[in-house]
Order: C-alpha cells, then sequence, then structure tokens
C-alpha cells in the first residue's frame, strides 16, 4: 500500500474555518474596543473632576477649570485647572490638565449668576512699567466656567456635557451635593 503525502479537503476546509473563525472574533473585539474608548475617555475625566473636588476640599482652596483650546494639527480641547489665591484665579501646575481626546467636544449648561463674575477679581489699575522703561501688557484675568469650593460645593450650578463627533451619546456631569460628589449619566447626544 502507497499512501499519498499531502492533506486531504476535509483538513484544508478545518483549518480554513478555524482561520474564518479568528478573524471574525478580532474584528468584533476591535469593533468593541473602538466604541469603548469613549466611556473610558468620560470615565477618565469623571475621576480628574473628582480630584479637583477632593484637593479643593482638603486644601481648603477654591479651584476653577478653565476651557482652553489648542490650534494644532486638530483643535484639541484642555481643561486646565485654577486656583482661587489673593483675589484672582491663578494656573496651576498640579493636577496636570485634563486633554480631551478623540474629538470631544465640552459644552456648559450652567444657571447664570445674574451677571456677576465667578468669585471677583482685583485688577491693578496702573500699568506695569519693565526695567527698560516700556509698558507691560495688561495680564489677561482668568475666568473659570466652574469652581469647586473647600465647602463641599460647585458654583454655578448646571450641567457640563462631553460629546464626540463619532460617538451617538454623550456623558453629562454634575455636581450631586447630597454626596458631595460629581455624578456621569449617559444620554443620547443633542447633536
Amino acid at each position: 500500500m502507497k499512501y499519498s503525502k499531502g492533506f486531504t479537503l476535509i483538513e484544508l476546509l478545518v483549518v480554513v474555518a478555524i482561520v474564518v473563525i479568528l478573524a471574525l472574533a478580532s474584528i468584533i473585539a476591535v469593533n468593541q474596543s473602538a466604541d469603548r474608548r469613549y466611556p473610558a475617555e468620560a470615565e477618565k475625566l469623571l475621576i480628574w473632576l473628582q480630584q479637583i473636588a477632593q484637593r479643593s476640599s482638603l486644601e481648603g482652596a477654591a479651584y476653577g477649570l478653565v476651557a482652553k483650546i489648542e490650534e494644532d494639527s486638530q483643535a484639541t480641547i484642555e481643561l486646565q485647572p485654577v486656583i482661587y489665591y489673593r483675589k484672582r484665579w491663578l494656573e496651576v501646575s498640579s493636577p496636570e490638565p485634563f486633554v480631551i481626546d478623540h474629538n470631544g467636544i465640552i459644552t456648559w449648561d450652567m444657571e447664570s449668576i445674574d451677571g456677576d463674575e465667578l468669585m471677583a477679581q482685583s485688577r491693578s489699575v496702573r500699568p506695569q512699567i519693565d526695567q527698560r522703561g516700556e509698558v507691560e501688557e495688561e495680564e489677561v484675568l482668568l475666568l473659570p466656567e466652574i469652581a469647586f469650593l473647600p465647602d463641599g460645593y460647585v458654583e454655578p450650578e448646571g450641567v457640563m456635557q462631553l460629546s464626540f463627533n463619532a460617538y451617538k451619546n454623550a456623558f453629562n456631569y454634575q455636581w450631586d451635593d447630597s454626596t458631595n460628589r460629581m455624578i456621569m449619566e449617559l444620554v443620547e447626544s443633542s447633536r
């Protein structure tokens, strides 16, 4: 009896079926991981906001958030923490600013504060003159969109919404006075 060398048709079909099943499983996994990046970004923002609120309570200082748009290859939004010190808002280096990835968009739906700014700032009346005798530019005063107060409150009250162009839902962030925590809610995007 001679034995032929090679594979039978059934063996080849089994191998092809296994390869197809593995390819389909990897495609499904990639699609699911792409959809998970938006909720993961929203969770990271929630944790960062909680850290700002806790830092405000622990240090006994008011912290605020200023939204900046970085003009690079794509317009990215950066939330810069600021602290209220000696009647003005100053940028802080810790905690680091939060950069919103994946073309995220932040919108603020805050209750109006009757035209008053959030914690008044003192402004220098006289222009400053440097050592060369030139008049320095007037400094730009920071005004945060929202402030975390040391007594466990947030001013002004309202909702901050994070949405993404490529994701059908949005994430609302709102301060809960009963627990003194920021809460996140998944909502349908208004766009």
